[in-house]
């Protein structure tokens, strides 16, 4: 390829970072062609591999027009309805310490400077991402074209955390962010600490009125395989109770009173076992339906959307 087609052919790098593993997808884009690979590494921490650092390093060298995403894990993070910058107030949120972007003139996305500053820190063996998503906004664009006249619940499960929207043609209503980790609960079971942790709230998404929670829960309800990771049963389990508390907070609220859920739609963005879905199916007492989703695949289409490809 010559110095000008690689001049101008831009490059999509998305990342999946989580606390084991890093996936990278880069796609190449040069006029109608386009070009995909995948790599992936092992992860401590969540911390950015130096072997996947290198590796984009390379191709920003080789592609001055390399565009990096990827999806926010933090949890000083969340979604508001409404236009009017003073709604922050209600919910006790300074806005200086906040980078807020309105939505379609409706619904508020903002995280914390703080955690923006520590994905650039995460991110500074390669000068940084150009993209940071929520994935609350991941949700909507996959469900949008999905909503209906009656509410339903979608949540985007993943191995160590899960977030959860009602939602309905109209917007939506009501949302949950809550984040688990391993390490978290093996010490806890050491320590028989069962006292829950504190609750941070946030507003969410388009319409949603009520409060995005984002918590840890009693971990000593997990069970722990014997490989060291949650075993699918028991990451099921909690799917189950968190279900049941985001749709009992959603029924607490008398706006919400005469509504009633029934339905749910998981995107499914690590694997769920068949074991583990019929397990959530059994116990939910809802019509359940499945999606599998490819996280990466997901934050490219958001970076195509925001360059206009």
């Amino acid at each position: 390829m010559s110095f000008f087609s690689r001049m101008y052919q831009k490059v999509i790098i998305s990342i999946d970072l989580d606390m084991k593993t890093c996936r990278l997808r880069i796609t190449y884009h040069n006029n109608k062609h386009m070009k995909q690979e995948e790599r992936s590494y092992k992860t401590i921490n969540a911390d950015f591999p130096i072997e996947a650092a290198k590796y984009i390093r390379r191709i920003k060298n080789k592609y001055p027009f390399t565009y990096i995403g990827t999806m926010s894990r933090s949890a000083n993070q969340g979604l508001i309805n409404g236009n009017k910058i003073d709604i922050f107030n209600k919910f006790g949120l300074d806005i200086n310490a906040l980078t807020i972007m309105l939505i379609n003139k409706k619904w508020f996305v903002y995280i914390s400077k703080e955690s923006i500053q520590n994905y650039k820190n995460k991110f500074n063996k390669v000068n940084g991402v150009d993209f940071i998503f929520s994935p609350f906004i991941i949700i909507y664009e996959k469900i949008k074209n999905r909503l209906e006249e009656a509410k339903k619940l979608y949540i985007l499960q993943e191995k160590t955390s899960t977030s959860l929207l009602v939602a309905d043609k109209d917007g939506i209503y009501f949302g949950n962010y809550i984040i688990f980790e391993e390490d978290n609960f093996v010490d806890e079971i050491k320590e028989n600490d069962t006292k829950q942790n504190d609750t941070i709230e946030f507003d969410a998404i388009d319409d949603i009125d009520e409060n995005i929670i984002i918590k840890d829960f009693d971990k000593t309800n997990y069970e722990i395989s014997s490989t060291g990771g949650l075993s699918e049963l028991s990451i099921a389990n909690h799917m189950i109770e968190i279900i049941k508390e985001t749709l009992n907070n959603f029924y607490k609220d008398d706006r919400y009173a005469s509504d009633f859920i029934d339905e749910l739609l998981i995107l499914d963005g690590y694997g769920i076992n068949d074991n583990a879905l019929i397990h959530l199916k059994n116990n939910t007492m809802m019509e359940t339906h499945f999606l599998r989703i490819d996280i990466c695949e997901e934050i490219e289409k958001l970076v195509k959307l925001e360059l206009k490809l």
